[in-house]
């Protein structure tokens, strides 16, 4: 029998990426977070599929892989490789393997209209050669090299100048982000995922120069993050700009991030053998079933504060100050947390670390 059809019939460990995937208790934690217009079977099927395109995420840490799907289906958006993409990150170092979520140009697009605020949104990169006129804070016009019929046409398309987004809100209002290429390139310089291409720690990353369909995606996704942060967009969209804001001038940091729960591996036992007298040897004990891991919010949120060195103290008064708690709530514990208010500071925990930093600098 060959390898692929070993692998088509026998079931996959829950301890793999590909056995948590698969499992019960994954698909229930999908199907709460998914919204109506997704359903779990597809949801994981691309998922599975996306394995298949990008082998090297079987190799991942499952948490990791499971954390990124589950940012995926709270935002609705599918890992296809279109809107959303999960990439392997080598941890050489350590060795290991981390998957980290980055989401396209065209799934920032979709959270956008899918608001219901936005009727027109637009991002493009501005070229030598083309017709470009930006005064005031508005674009007057923006005509590309090859549409120009006019004598003074050059004969091909020059450097990119700059990168630009513009959106049309349905009151009518509208607005519009303009960066140079040399601000834009210098926000890509700055992300933990160049730097970890250009240090030789993984081979794929979406700003790659060899791939330039998508380094140029790339560009308007810088252009549209910056547009989208003056925009009134739903707390869905704010929550998917964080996961994946402009990243801060830090050092490069590989380390793999804390996950969000544990499988632990199961205990392998040998095969008995049989006493001398007897012919036949004993059958061997079947391995025990991995226990399928049961996360809430809270206790996602709780592994991020504590683990970080933070309080919950300390934490309360933070979010409390920053609006995401009542004024008169009182909870005792991680677990007495609203589910969505935990469900949404996870997906924001780059930004909630950051404000317990600052607060507990002074």
């Amino acid at each position: 029998m060959s390898t692929s059809n070993t692998l088509a019939v026998a079931p996959a460990s829950k301890n793999t990426v590909k056995g948590w995937i698969e499992s019960d208790a994954f698909r229930a934690q999908v199907a709460r977070a998914l919204p109506k217009h997704l359903t779990p079977d597809r949801f994981l099927r691309v998922a599975l599929t996306a394995t298949l395109r990008t082998p090297k995420l079987l190799n991942c840490t499952p948490e990791s892989v499971t954390q990124c799907l589950l940012q995926c289906s709270q935002f609705g958006l599918e890992p296809d490789g279109r809107r959303a993409h999960l990439i392997p990150f080598e941890d050489r170092k350590n060795n290991t393997t981390v998957c980290t979520l980055i989401l396209d140009y065209k799934g920032l697009v979709e959270l956008a209209m899918r608001s219901g605020l936005v009727s027109h949104l637009h991002a493009d990169v501005v070229r030598s050669g083309d017709v470009f006129e930006y005064n005031l804070g508005e674009i007057k016009t923006h005509v590309p090299w090859f549409l120009r019929r006019d004598a003074d046409k050059p004969e091909s398309a020059g450097e990119d100048v700059a990168v630009y987004a513009f959106a049309r809100m349905r009151d009518g209002a509208s607005a519009v982000a303009v960066m140079s290429v040399d601000e834009v390139l210098s926000i890509r310089d700055n992300s933990q995922g160049w730097k970890a291409f250009k240090s030789g720690y993984t081979k794929q990353c979406p700003w790659d120069p060899e791939n330039w369909v998508s380094e140029q995606e790339m560009k308007k996704k810088t252009a549209l993050r910056r547009l989208t942060k003056m925009l009134p967009l739903s707390p869905e969209f704010r929550d998917a700009v964080d996961v994946d804001d402009e990243p801060q001038d830090t050092a490069v940091d590989v380390t793999p991030p804390r996950p969000i729960f544990k499988t632990e591996p199961v205990a392998q036992i040998a095969p008995a053998k049989a006493p001398e007298p007897q012919p036949e040897p004993v059958a061997p004990v079947e391995p025990p079933a991995a226990p399928e891991p049961v996360v809430t919010p809270q206790a996602q949120l709780a592994s991020i504060i504590v683990g970080a060195g933070f309080t919950f103290d300390q934490f309360v008064k933070v979010v409390k100050e920053a609006g995401h708690l009542d004024a008169g709530a009182e909870p005792g514990s991680f677990d007495e947390l609203p589910e969505a208010v935990a469900a949404r500071l996870v997906r924001t925990q780059r930004g909630l670390l950051n404000l317990l930093k600052v607060a507990n600098a002074k």
